[in-house]
């Protein structure tokens, strides 16, 4: 997917050469097909329809035992698993894409799944699995022609910089990121250097830069149409207007932001966000109220 975070596959499938029977050409059509309309479903942020294709996507793979595609299914429903709070299947599904990169010695799958599995591993607070992981996915990464893999890799290595009170080097990683992002003329990616920009002087207390950063960065992400790149954002807004004692403007990021978690059925980050609005004093406000 096009925001810095969890990595979804959506063409992966083509890029191995052609089935040279009718019945393995159907097959591999079909789940090239499903691939694609799990995609499309997750741009939507319906989840369940996504996860839906995937699967079937999978069976299929596993029908004419299509390596690369089943890793790329697997790493999809991993994505799908986690956004749904389910780390553990995230996990597996991780582990089994990645043992199937290692035997295809593919470094993008690699630096791919790596990343996925080291941000499950950083949402469970396992630091150093999340930097060993990391730091391999950034080893493959640099085997690829300078991309979106390679700017991923810093960033997840900048996140766990600034969870450690490194902001010096989180700045570092996130500006080369930015850098990668700039050259390639990645609006995506551009975007992505501001909103991690922004959480760090936030963190820092810098809360004049980080809320020019994290405006840029929401008017991007919207304009791409990114929910990732928007909730990211917005929970960052929700935090700074914590932060500035700005009761209202809190409300507002938080109620946008709550949207999106019932929209996509994220109860888990649903009921986090209400915690931390009622710590801060502010009534947590919905459509669905």
């Amino acid at each position: 997917m096009a925001a810095y975070g969890r990595w979804l596959l959506v063409f992966w499938l083509g890029t191995m050469g052609c089935a040279s029977a009718p019945a393995r050409e159907d097959l591999y059509s079909r789940a090239l097909s499903l691939n694609d309309q799990g995609y499309q479903y997750y741009q939507q942020s319906r989840l369940k329809l996504a996860e839906g294709k995937f699967a079937e996507a999978l069976k299929l793979n596993r029908l004419i035992d299509r390596r690369v595609g089943i890793a790329a299914n697997l790493n999809n429903l991993g994505v799908i698993a986690q956004e749904q709070g389910q780390a553990a299947q995230a996990q597996a599904y991780f582990q089994e894409a990645l043992e199937i990169n290692r035997e295809l010695h593919d470094p993008a799958g690699l630096a791919e799944t790596l990343n996925n599995l080291g941000l499950v591993q950083f949402s469970l607070g396992r630091v150093n699995e999340a930097q060993t992981a990391y730091a391999e996915a950034l080893e493959n990464a640099r085997l690829l022609p300078p991309g979106p893999l390679l700017a991923l890799s810093l960033t997840h290595l900048g996140d766990l910089a600034r969870v450690q009170k490194d902001y010096e080097l989180a700045l570092n990683y996130y500006h080369q990121a930015l850098s990668l992002a700039e050259a390639r003329k990645d609006a995506g990616g551009r975007a992505r250097g501001w909103e991690r920009l922004g959480r760090t002087f936030l963190d820092l207390k810098d809360y004049d830069r980080a809320d020019r950063y994290l405006h840029d960065a929401l008017r991007e992400f919207r304009r791409l149409e990114d929910t990732n790149g928007i909730a990211d954002t917005l929970k960052d807004l929700t935090q700074l207007s914590l932060a500035q004692g700005d009761k209202p403007a809190a409300a507002l990021h938080g109620k946008l932001l709550l949207e999106i978690y019932q929209a996509r059925g994220q109860e888990q980050e649903a009921a986090k966000l209400i915690d931390l609005l009622k710590a801060g004093g502010v009534k947590p406000v919905s459509s669905e109220q």
